[in-house]
């Protein structure tokens, strides 16, 4: 009954790429995917690539607009990133820890990006999530500051639930996009004073800022 019920939607509503519209069965079509480009490591942080064409309306699709099945593809574009770098050594990492929503923004939305992505990346790599961080402050969106108020809208905004699951742990932190670095070093100073011993700095993209 269920698959008679999907061969009709797919009549009705023909399956496509999110991104280009191509008729695919595919969340992200293979044409698309070929246009995003790896990146180098940059000051130490790990971004698959940038924040722009394809790459840029995925997550746009991803996160405003429901498609959750892009999770699979994108968190497989980083599980493919990450293997690529010998000197991150995720067999040495202690767990993946998904940037928080508010639980304002996360009942709006119905999911957190980040923790769908984590959950493709562990699937690969056997790496636990921890989701350990608490977001307690209903902050505005990054993405619409200015560059100098990024890090005042997010100072204190994040807490560590236990303690004892991040003490002495090498940590992946994970995030979707990284911009100014405010929320990534508010978080990587929130999990330190809480005893982790090293954190690695993650994230499916990373756009280019004006200051």
């Amino acid at each position: 009954m269920r698959a008679l019920l999907d061969n009709l939607l797919d009549l009705i509503f023909p399956p496509c790429c999110a991104v280009c519209k191509t008729g695919t069965k595919e969340p992200l079509c293979q044409s698309c995917l070929q246009k995003i480009k790896f990146m180098k490591p940059h000051l130490g942080i790990y971004s698959a690539s940038i924040y722009d064409g394809v790459l840029r309306e995925a997550i746009h699709q991803f996160k405003f607009n429901n498609k959750k099945q892009l999770a699979e593809p994108l968190g497989i574009l980083l599980v493919n990133y990450l293997s690529q770098i010998p000197g991150l050594r995720l067999e040495e990492v202690d767990a993946i820890i998904p940037i928080p929503l508010h639980p304002n923004r996360h009942r709006r939305r119905g999911f957190n990006q980040t923790e769908l992505l984590a959950k493709v990346i562990t699937r690969y790599h056997n790496i636990p999530i921890k989701s350990v961080l608490s977001r307690i402050h209903d902050t505005k969106a990054q993405f619409d500051l200015p560059r100098e108020e990024r890090f005042n809208n997010i100072q204190g905004a994040f807490q560590v639930v236990d303690q004892k699951a991040v003490f002495n742990q090498r940590l992946l932190l994970l995030d979707d996009i990284y911009t100014t670095g405010a929320t990534m070093s508010e978080c990587a100073k929130t999990l330190t004073s809480a005893g982790a011993r090293r954190i690695e700095i993650v994230t499916l993209s990373r756009a280019v800022v004006e200051s």
